[in-house]
C-alpha cells in the first residue's frame, strides 16, 4: 500500500515552485496545504470583519478560505425589533469575504438562544399564536437570506433543536410549533434562496442519543423533500472530551444520511471541564478552579491539548471524503469566547492561533512538518550466526513415522509475536490468524499447504475504518484471540475477536482469505468477555462460545466461566439465551483461574470443547470437556491437562514454556494437528520475542485427543536463517510491516526508487499515542536490523532512527539529533518502565547527509547499536551494549514481543502567550 502523508504534499509542491516561473509564498498556509480537502474556514467578530483587528486580518487572509459570522447575523443583532433590521454588521461581513474571494457561511437562522427578545411573544410578554409565528419566522429568514442571495453559499438554518437524550429541545420555537418549526424554517430558506446550501448545526455530536436524534429528524426533512446539504458538528471540545471513536462514530451516521459533514465551531479548552470538583458557592475557590493558567499553559498541558488537536484534525483529513468544511470558531485565543466566562478574568487556550497571532505547535507540525528519508531497512537473522540444534519438537525424536509434516517441523512454524493461533481448513488449504493488539493492521493471516512452510497473505483487518484503536489504548489492549473457521453452509469465512478497551466482541466475513478484503466489522454487544469462538455445525446451525464472568459472583480471583449462544449465520446475529457450561475449569474444588480460548468442535458426533486454563504464565495449559450437545452437559475428559509445560524443571536445555490456547484440525488425510501459543526465555523467565505460534501433532487416546502427554518437553528449533527481509519496497510496504495504534492519516511516502519519506511526528514514542513509526516483529534472539537514514534535525527534540519498541514505557532508540548544545549527534536511549536507563551519544561533523544506522541482537542477551558514514565503511559501536532484559516481557509486563523499525519524531513546540 502506497500511501501520501497531507504535510509531504507540502514538501512536493515546494519542489515544484521552485522549479516553475511562478512566483512562490515564502511560507505554506492552511489553506495551500488542506484547502484542497475541505474548506478552512473561520469565524470572524465584527472588529476583524470591519477589518479593524489588522493582526487578525492577516492571519484570516493568509490561512483561510471561508469565513462565518459569529454573531452578527444571528436575530438580537440583525433583527433587533419586529419591524427594524440593521445590516451594518453584517453587510461588513460579507463584503470582507467578497474581497478577499472567501466563500461565505451565514449564521444562523432559527436558534433559541441571542434570540431577539419580541419575536415569540406578543405586546404583552404572551406566546404568539402559531400562525404568527410563522410568519414571523418567514419574513425573517426571507428578509436576511434574501438579501445575500447569490452571495453567501450556505446557512447554518437551524441550530441547537436536539437534546442530548436525542428529544426536541422544549424552546419557545418548538413550545409553540412542536417539531413542525424545523421543515419551516429549511423550506422558508430555501424558497428564499434556491440556490443556497441548508445546514442543521448543532454541539455535542458525539452523544450517542443527540447523534440519534439528528440522525431521525435530518432522514425526517429529506424524506419531506426539504434540502439537507450538510449537519454542523460544533467542535466545541476539552481535553477530557470528546473521544475521537465517538466523534467519529457520528461522522459515520450522519454522513450516512446523505448529508455531507460540516466542523462548524472547533475549539478546544485547555482548562479543567466546567463544575468538576470546585463548588460554586466558594467563589474564590471556583474563580480559581475555573482559571487555573492566568499567564500561560505548563508545558504538560500544551503537549497534551497539541497532541489532541492534531488527532482531530488528522480525523477531519481521514473523512475528509465526507467533510467539506472545518471552521476554527476565532482568529486566535484572544478572541474565543470562552475568555471571561462563566468568571471575569477567565483565561483559555482553545484556538488555532496564540494570543500573539503565531501559529500553535499543532499548526506548525502541519505547516512547517520535519521529514525523515530511510532509503532501506532490512532485518535478517544469519544461519551462521546461531546455535545448531536439530532435535525433534518432543524429546526422543518424536513421532517421525507420523506423517512427512512431523518430520519437516520447525517450532515455533510462526516465530516473532504471533500469539493465540487460531487454524482453519478449507481443502488443501490451511489458514491461521493470530492477536495483534493495539498494533495496526490487525490480525496477520497466514496460508499453508502442508502445515510446514507459511506465507504470510496479509491482515484481517487492514482499513483503519476496521480497527479504530486511537489515543491512549494501551499497546496490551486492542486485539486479541481471533478465530477463525469456515462456514460450510455460505460458503463465507468468519474471523470474530475481541476489541478490548475498544468495543467489545465483533466478527467480519471474506468469502476468499487470499484476497485480504473482509468486511467491516459487526459488533455483538451481547456477547460480553473475550476470545469468543464459532462452530458451523453440521445440521446448519452455528454457535459462539465466550469467556466471560460466572454467573453470580465470582467465588475467587480468576474464576471465569465458558458461555455458549446460537448464531443466526442468515442474519448474522446471536439468536437466545446465553448458557454458561464451563464454570471455572476442570476441576472447580481446586479453584481453577482464567478459563479462556474456547474452541467448540463437533467430531463423530461428540462436541468437544477445548479452552486454555491456569493463565498465558507459566501455569499456562490447554484442557478438553466432552457433551453430546453444544450446550451441555460437559464433562471433562479422562486425560487432563492435554498440553502444558509447567512443573517441568527450569534448567531444561531449549525451554519452551506458557504454552496453551490452542486450535485443533484435521488435514485431509485424517491426521490431527493443533496451533498453541508458546514462550521462548532466553534467562530467568525474560523473553523479547513475546508469545509465537507451535504446532505439534495429535494423538487420540480413550476418545479424545491429546496434544502432548504430561510431562513431556517442547523444544524449539535454533538452526533457522531468516531473510534479509525488507520493509518496504518501491511497491509499498511489506507483509510483515505495521504501525503502533492506527494512524489517522499516513506518516510516510514511498518514492520510485524505494526510499521511504516519513513526517516527523510530535507525537514520541511514550505518548500512547500513534507516533511516527513502522516496524516488524523481532523473530529470533540474534538477529540484524540497519537502515540508511538522511535527517536533518532543526530544534532539540527532533529525533530519526531505529527504534526498538516493547511498550510506552519499555523501548530504545537509536538515531540523528541534536545534543544538549545544539549541535548534530547520534544519540542512544533506553527507556525502561518510563525510565531513562541507557545513554550514550558521539558527535557528528555536520547535520545533513546520509548515515547508516544497525542494531544487532547477540543471543538476547543485549542489543548493540552502531553506524557507519558510508555504506562500505566501518561500523563504530555508540555506548555500552544495552540489555535486553530491559525491554523483555517479564520486565515490561504486558502480552506483545519487540518491535524493531523506523521512527522520527519532531519538536514543533512554541511559547503559548
Amino acid at each position: 500500500m502506497k500511501l501520501k502523508n497531507i504535510a509531504l504534499s507540502v514538501c512536493t509542491a515546494a519542489l515544484i515552485a521552485c522549479n516553475s516561473d511562478k512566483p512562490t509564498v515564502a511560507d505554506p498556509t492552511l489553506k495551500d496545504i488542506i484547502g484542497d480537502k475541505f474548506l478552512v474556514g473561520v469565524a470572524l467578530n465584527s472588529e476583524q470583519a470591519a477589518g479593524r483587528d489588522t493582526s487578525a486580518v492577516r492571519i484570516v487572509q493568509r490561512h483561510f478560505n471561508s469565513i462565518v459570522a459569529e454573531n452578527c447575523m444571528k436575530s438580537e443583532v440583525i433583527h433587533p425589533e419586529e419591524d427594524r433590521y440593521d445590516f451594518t454588521l453584517a453587510d461588513e461581513f460579507v463584503k470582507f469575504g467578497e474581497e478577499n474571494g472567501m466563500t461565505i457561511i451565514g449564521h444562523c437562522l432559527i436558534w433559541h438562544s441571542q434570540l431577539s427578545p419580541w419575536f415569540c411573544v406578543d405586546n404583552e410578554g404572551r406566546n404568539v399564536s402559531p400562525e404568527v409565528l410563522k410568519q414571523r419566522m418567514k419574513d425573517h429568514i426571507h428578509t436576511i437570506v434574501g438579501r445575500y442571495k447569490g452571495r453567501i453559499k450556505g446557512w447554518d438554518v437551524v441550530n441547537e433543536a436536539i437534546e442530548g437524550d436525542g428529544s426536541y429541545r422544549q424552546s419557545k420555537f418548538y413550545e409553540i410549533l412542536g417539531e413542525e418549526y424545523i421543515p419551516l424554517a429549511f423550506q422558508f430558506a430555501h424558497e428564499a434562496d434556491p440556490d443556497a446550501e441548508l445546514y442543521y448545526n448543532d454541539y455535542g455530536m458525539h452523544d450517542p442519543g443527540r447523534r440519534d436524534g439528528v440522525v431521525r429528524m435530518v432522514r425526517s426533512l429529506k424524506e419531506k423533500g426539504l434540502r439537507v446539504d450538510a449537519i454542523g458538528m460544533q467542535g466545541h471540545m476539552g481535553l477530557d472530551y470528546p473521544s475521537i471513536g465517538d466523534y467519529e462514530t457520528s461522522i459515520l451516521a450522519f454522513a450516512a444520511t446523505g448529508a455531507k459533514i460540516m466542523i462548524t465551531e472547533w475549539d478546544m479548552s485547555a482548562l479543567p471541564t466546567l463544575n468538576r470538583g470546585a463548588n460554586i458557592a466558594d467563589k474564590v475557590a471556583f474563580e480559581k478552579a475555573l482559571n487555573p493558567y492566568p499567564e500561560s499553559l505548563p508545558d504538560s498541558i500544551s503537549r497534551l491539548w497539541n497532541a489532541r488537536m492534531k488527532s482531530f484534525m488528522e480525523l477531519f483529513i481521514k473523512h475528509s471524503d465526507v467533510i467539506t468544511r472545518v471552521t476554527a470558531w476565532g482568529v486566535s485565543d484572544g478572541d474565543s469566547w470562552k475568555n471571561d466566562w462563566p468568571v471575569a478574568g477567565r483565561r483559555d487556550y482553545p484556538l488555532l492561533f496564540d494570543r500573539s497571532y503565531q501559529p500553535k505547535p499543532f499548526l506548525k507540525e502541519i505547516l512547517e512538518p520535519r521529514v525523515a528519508k530511510f532509503y532501506e531497512f532490512s532485518y535478517s537473522v544469519d544461519n551462521s550466526q546461531l546455535t545448531i540444534d536439530n532435535s525433534m519438537q518432543r524429546d526422543g525424536a518424536a513421532n517421525c513415522q507420523l506423517s512427512t509434516v512431523n518430520c519437516q517441523l520447525q517450532n515455533p512454524v510462526l516465530p516473532g509475536c504471533y500469539p493465540d493461533p487460531s487454524i482453519c481448513r478449507v481443502g488443501n488449504d490451511y489458514y491461521i490468524v493470530n492477536s495483534s493488539f493495539a498494533f495496526f493492521p490487525g490480525v496477520p493471516i497466514w496460508h499453508s499447504t502442508d502445515l510446514t512452510n507459511w506465507e504470510q497473505l496479509g491482515y484481517v483487518l487492514n482499513r483503519p475504518s476496521q480497527l479504530p484503536m486511537y489515543d491512549g489504548l494501551r499497546i496490551s489492549g486492542g486485539i486479541y484471540a481471533p478465530d477463525i473457521k469456515y462456514n460450510p453452509h455460505n460458503g463465507l469465512f468468519y474471523m470474530i475477536t475481541t476489541a478490548v478497551d475498544g468495543g467489545g466482541n465483533f466478527f467480519v466475513t471474506t468469502d476468499d482469505p487470499k484476497k485480504c478484503n473482509w468486511s467491516d466489522p459487526i459488533f455483538l454487544p451481547e456477547v460480553g468477555g473475550i476470545d469468543p469462538g464459532f462452530l458451523f455445525d453440521e445440521d446448519g446451525k452455528a454457535y459462539i462460545v465466550n469467556n466471560d464472568a460466572p454467573a453470580g459472583k465470582p467465588e475467587y480471583s480468576g474464576h471465569r466461566a465458558i458461555w455458549i449462544r446460537e448464531f443466526d449465520w442468515k442474519n448474522g446475529c446471536t439468536v437466545g439465551k446465553q448458557k454458561m457450561i464451563i464454570d471455572g475449569g476442570v476441576d472447580k474444588s481446586q479453584h481453577p483461574v482464567w478459563i479462556e480460548g474456547p474452541h467448540l468442535y463437533r467430531i463423530n458426533g461428540t462436541y468437544y470443547l477445548m479452552a486454555a486454563e491456569g493463565g498465558t504464565g507459566p501455569d499456562h495449559s490447554e484442557v478438553i470437556f466432552t457433551a453430546d450437545t453444544p450446550f451441555g452437559p460437559f464433562k471433562p475428559c479422562a486425560i487432563n491437562p492435554i498440553l502444558t509445560q509447567r512443573g517441568l524443571p527450569d534448567g531444561r536445555p531449549n525451554p519452551v514454556t506458557c504454552v496453551g490456547h490452542a486450535d485443533l484440525v484435521q488435514t485431509p488425510g485424517g491426521d490431527w494437528y493443533a496451533v498453541f501459543l508458546g514462550v521462548r526465555p532466553y534467562k530467568g523467565g525474560h523473553d523479547v520475542m513475546g508469545r509465537e505460534t507451535f504446532l505439534l501433532p495429535v494423538t487420540w487416546k480413550e476418545d479424545q485427543p491429546v496434544i502432548l502427554p504430561e510431562g513431556e518437553t517442547i523444544t524449539y528449533t535454533a538452526n533457522r536463517p531468516y531473510g534479509p527481509a525488507p520493509l518496504w519496497t518501491a511497491d509499498g510496504l511489506t507483509k510483515e510491516a505495521f504501525f503502533i495504534r492506527t494512524p489517522l492519516v499516513p506518516c510516510y511516502e514511498i518514492g520510485s526508487k524505494g526510499q521511504l519519506t516519513l513526517t516527523a511526528s510530535s507525537s514520541d514514542l511514550n505518548d500512547k499515542r500513534q507516533p511516527a513509526a513502522i516496524g516488524r516483529w523481532i523473530n529470533n534472539w540474534t538477529f540484524t536490523a540497519q537502515t540508511a537514514l538522511d535527517f536533518t534535525p532543526r530544534e532539540q527534540g527532533d529525533f530519526a532512527g531505529i527504534t526498538c519498541f516493547h511498550d510506552d514505557y519499555c523501548y530504545i532508540r537509536f538515531g540523528k539529533t541534536l545534543d544538549k548544545e545544539g549541535k548534530p549527534a547520534l544519540s542512544l536511549e533506553a527507556y525502561s518502565r518510563g525510565k531513562l536507563c541507557n545513554q550514550a551519544s558521539t558527535p557528528l561533523p555536520k547535520a545533513d547527509g546520509k548515515i547508516y544506522l544497525k542494531v544487532e541482537g547477540n543471543d538476547a542477551v543485549n542489543y548493540t547499536f552502531s553506524y557507519a558514514t558510508n555504506p562500505k565503511g566501518e561500523w563504530m559501536q555508540v555506548g555500552e551494549p544495552v540489555s535486553a532484559d530491559l525491554i523483555s516481557t517479564q520486565t515490561a509486563g504486558g502480552f506483545t514481543g519487540t518491535m524493531v523499525g523506523i521512527y522520527a519524531t519532531g519538536n514543533y513546540e512554541n511559547t503559548n502567550n
